[in-house]
């Protein structure tokens, strides 16, 4: 077989299992591929105090009118449940999630698509790593669904995501 003939086929095998995978299609005009490629969860960090930055992200959620629901301390649960499990390697400096919903893009969300109700509350993950406390990161899960019809409600979330967290972002500086 010539060299022609194996790159060919090697690019048909790359196009297959790309597909399959859900990250290329043959049809480009879909745009769900975007959306199944990305990383599922967005990371970023900065420099300060696990509080500060706890305290400036509530902040940034009361500036838009909205909430706290519910805070989830992950990292509390972690040091208790281990030393019950005796497992005492430190995971988290500190970990919280918090738990927040906004009426208007969830109604919008769920009106469309009462099965995004998964998608609810909106979540946050603010936490340092015991190595390093004065960065610390927030993060938060893409919404991602299996077609792109409703894609625009589930942008409407991850893009309040986006800005609660790059409001924290402006305050203290990406850590680079």
């Amino acid at each position: 077989m010539n060299a022609s003939k194996i790159k060919i086929g090697m690019l048909f095998l790359s196009i297959m299992l790309l597909s399959v995978a859900g990250c290329a299609s043959l049809d480009t005009s879909v745009k769900d591929e975007y959306a199944l490629c990305r990383e599922p969860v967005v990371i970023k960090s900065v420099n300060g105090t696990f509080d500060e930055v706890w305290e400036d992200l509530k902040m940034a959620l009361n500036d838009r009118g909205l909430v706290v629901s519910s805070v989830s301390h992950v990292g509390e649960m972690l040091d208790r449940t281990g030393k019950a499990l005796n497992r005492t390697k430190r995971i988290y400096g500190q970990a919280k999630v918090m738990e927040f919903c906004s009426a208007v893009i969830s109604r919008n969300m769920l009106e469309r698509n009462p099965h995004f109700i998964s998608f609810c509350p909106y979540q946050i993950m603010v936490y340092t790593l015991p190595d390093n406390e004065n960065r610390v990161y927030l993060s938060y899960r893409r919404l991602i669904w299996k077609d792109s019809k409703d894609r625009d409600v589930l942008e409407a979330v991850e893009r309040l995501l986006e800005g609660l967290i790059n409001d924290v972002i402006e305050e203290y500086g990406e850590f680079k």
